[in-house]
């Protein structure tokens, strides 16, 4: 399942990076549609591996869906952790 979501992150920067050069704004858009789909995927396999690693729900719990600065956020969910 981390393999998948590493080729679902890979699949999302490859049409972050496509669209930032595709001229023709219909085939922006389908790559954009194609892009949501990955980033649907990616959310999936996170919430698998989530759901089933104790240890990756802990840490991040802290960091995920929160405000503020991100790396303060994630150093205070470390402390949290140990």
């Amino acid at each position: 399942m981390i393999t998948s979501l590493i080729k679902e992150a890979e699949a999302i920067g490859w049409y972050e990076q496509r669209m930032s050069l595709e001229k023709d704004r219909e085939a922006r858009a389908i790559m954009a549609n194609a892009q949501k789909e990955a980033f649907k995927h990616f959310g999936i396999n996170l919430e698998f591996l989530l759901r089933r690693n104790e240890d990756w729900r802990t840490e991040l719990r802290g960091i995920l869906f929160t405000k503020g600065d991100i790396v303060k956020q994630g150093e205070a969910a470390e402390k949290k952790v140990d």
